[in-house]
């Protein structure tokens, strides 16, 4: 049940959230498994109706895919059809959990040889629509190549790899038809070392054309953690700076905004999901711990600037919500957030948050001073 006020509406607001679904399996020979999950979302008590398409979606075909696999020295798996696609830390390609969550209709060729893993993938994401079946969106595909080596020396794990985007009939900045390809290398480093530290990097470049636009973008997000010590409440500390860069100029034929494809942003970025990796700098500082055996608690400060005035704010979906190229301040503002969890049983988790921002100058002079406040409670179970 989240409520509170809304960053661009300050009229404040409550509502209920549900989601069921249903799994259907069957595996009619060794290495062959079919797979269908139907999926019913719905809200009660929001502000506006419709609902948006994030929290709405009656009885709907969620995943169908077909899956084969071998086992041997190599193992190789390919999966067809609709399915979640779940890569790295999930801060390109992810489910989106929390909320409506996404899929993708897709092919996933997996080989895996020892501590290396490669995935090689084509697809298109699903849009949710609440008035027919869900269908993946016209005109846009994503293509890749993922891999995976654990252990590449003691600690550290490495994981490079390259995806394509493609939009097909687009404009170019000046309006001029046509179509993207956008290339985009990156590479996530995670590892521990002594005392008790552990780390992730990511660090990627996009390259391409837009229409007539060229393509230069990049992004990087680095995370510190330290458990302070090596008792059963696993106390840690982490620290982290996130980077996405935006377009400084709105019609110069270059396109420098960072495209995030299709990440799942809740456990980032602040946990009351406002903001998206593109045109950003976040600084964050966090705590979290058992607080015993069964509830977990997390409290975390973030700090959001804007890569440049003169590109947009852009929400957790991608889309820009705030325009303000005059803005004297690059500040968005101040979050915080808190929140715990707790397995009641081995099926049912509850769970509460709260999280507020406080309005920094851009938004201020945006005419968004009131900020936002989000609580929720929630109960989740999986039989």
């Amino acid at each position: 049940m989240p409520g509170g006020t809304s960053l661009l509406n300050d009229n404040p607001d409550g509502y209920t959230l549900s989601r069921l679904r249903l799994d259907f399996g069957v595996k009619p020979i060794s290495g062959l498994r079919f797979f269908l999950q139907a999926q019913d979302a719905r809200t009660e008590g929001y502000q506006t109706a419709p609902a948006p398409a994030t929290l709405y979606d009656p009885i709907d075909l969620r995943q169908a895919y077909v899956e084969w696999s071998s086992n041997g020295p190599m193992t190789m798996r390919l999966r067809a059809g609709r399915q979640e696609l779940l890569f790295g830390g999930e801060r390109l390609i992810g489910s989106a959990e929390w909320g409506m969550s996404r899929t993708f209709d897709a092919l996933d060729f997996s080989l895996s040889w020892g501590r290396t893993r490669l995935d090689l993938l084509a697809g298109s994401a699903v849009q949710i629509d609440a008035t027919r079946l869900d269908r993946h969106k016209p005109g846009e595909h994503f293509y890749g190549a993922y891999s995976a080596v654990k252990d590449i020396v003691p600690g550290v794990n490495l994981e490079p790899y390259l995806l394509f985007k493609q939009n097909l009939k687009i404009k170019s900045e000046s309006g001029l038809p046509g179509d993207a390809l956008l290339l985009s290398p990156g590479v996530r480093i995670t590892g521990r070392t002594r005392g008790r530290f552990d780390y992730t990097g990511e660090f990627l470049l996009q390259r391409g054309s837009y229409a007539t636009d060229d393509i230069s973008a990049g992004a990087a997000s680095v995370v510190v953690g330290w458990q302070v010590s090596n008792s059963s409440s696993k106390p840690r500390l982490s620290a982290e700076y996130n980077y996405a860069s935006g377009d400084s100029a709105a019609k110069d034929g270059a396109r420098n905004t960072f495209d995030q494809f299709y990440p799942s942003n809740h456990s980032y970025y602040g946990m009351i999901d406002q903001f998206g990796w593109k045109n950003m700098k976040n600084y964050r500082a966090g705590f979290d711990f058992v607080a015993f055996q069964k509830l977990k608690v997390r409290a975390d400060f973030n700090e959001f600037y804007l890569a440049t005035t003169q590109d947009a704010l852009y929400n957790s979906s991608g889309s820009a919500i705030v325009v303000n190229r005059s803005a004297a301040s690059a500040r968005i503002g101040s979050e915080l957030n808190a929140v715990a969890l707790y397995q009641c049983t081995k099926i049912w988790r509850v769970g509460a948050g709260m999280g507020h921002l406080y309005p920094g100058g851009f938004l201020k002079q945006s005419k968004y001073a009131f900020g936002y406040t989000y609580p929720y409670v929630m109960l989740a179970g999986s039989f």
